[in-house]
């Protein structure tokens, strides 16, 4: 074409031909982008599964963890209005409500299908815009918890340490010792007084701290159980759509 001087014509075929070879490459990214998106959602249908069965065992965990924190803060409440009232309490009682109180109790979440979804290329998607807030949420909910149990722990922790330096444990170590040791079943004995022992400050406000945060406790618990179902509510939603 050129050595016929045919050049615009020479211009207009290889510009076409460059047009052909450009289209075909945007053609073929665009196939090979669709599926990976493809293959991503297909991936990320399988850790929604995984992330549906930690929120519901971490459900299961929060409902037990609440149930058996009420029982202990009801046992609280009932060392309290027993000394209030001045009414003796035996010592077998005394140890089975006390001892769960000074004991620590946390919300171990159960995660691995949390990062899955994280991890996954697909989790940036727009569609995915309402289930990853709900997701943030459900983990800054759990955050708080963790933040909560520490200083509730930390605090028992510090009252105990306060009532060991002012001598008290002096005065219950028998107790005490027989329950760790559980060298008998029966704690009986003539020297307890209840409502001697209660008469410390940094144990009446360790079993009034626990009756009172309870309530905080059990705020939080059912906040993340709620937000758990929303997350798996979103998930079912978008699954119908695929």
């Amino acid at each position: 074409m050129l050595s016929e001087g045919k050049t615009g014509k020479y211009l207009k075929y290889a510009i076409g031909e460059i047009i052909l070879v450009v289209i075909g490459i945007l053609i073929a990214l665009s196939i090979n982008n669709w599926n990976e998106t493809y293959q991503a959602q297909n991936k990320m249908i399988s850790n929604f599964q995984n992330l549906i069965e930690d929120l519901e065992s971490n459900k299961r965990q929060l409902s037990n963890l609440n149930e058996r924190r009420m029982e202990v803060s009801d046992g609280a409440g009932f060392l309290i209005d027993k000394y209030e009232n001045q009414i003796q309490v035996n010592e077998n009682d005394f140890i089975a409500l006390l001892y769960p109180v000074l004991s620590e109790r946390n919300f171990e979440i159960n995660r691995n299908g949390i990062d899955k979804v994280l991890a996954s290329s697909a989790y940036e998607l727009k569609q995915m815009e309402s289930i990853r807030d709900l997701i943030k949420s459900y983990i800054q909910i759990s955050n708080s918890i963790n933040a909560f149990e520490i200083k509730e722990n930390s605090a028992v922790e510090n009252m105990e340490m306060t009532t060991a330096g002012n001598g008290y444990f002096r005065t219950v170590w028998k107790t005490f010792r027989k329950n760790r040791f559980k060298t008998t079943t029966d704690y009986n004995n003539p020297d307890f007084d209840f409502l001697k022992i209660m008469e410390n400050d940094e144990l009446l406000y360790i079993l009034f701290r626990y009756e009172f945060v309870n309530q905080t406790s059990s705020r939080l618990y059912n906040n993340l159980t709620e937000k758990g179902d929303e997350v798996i509510k979103a998930i079912e939603k978008y699954k119908k759509t695929k």
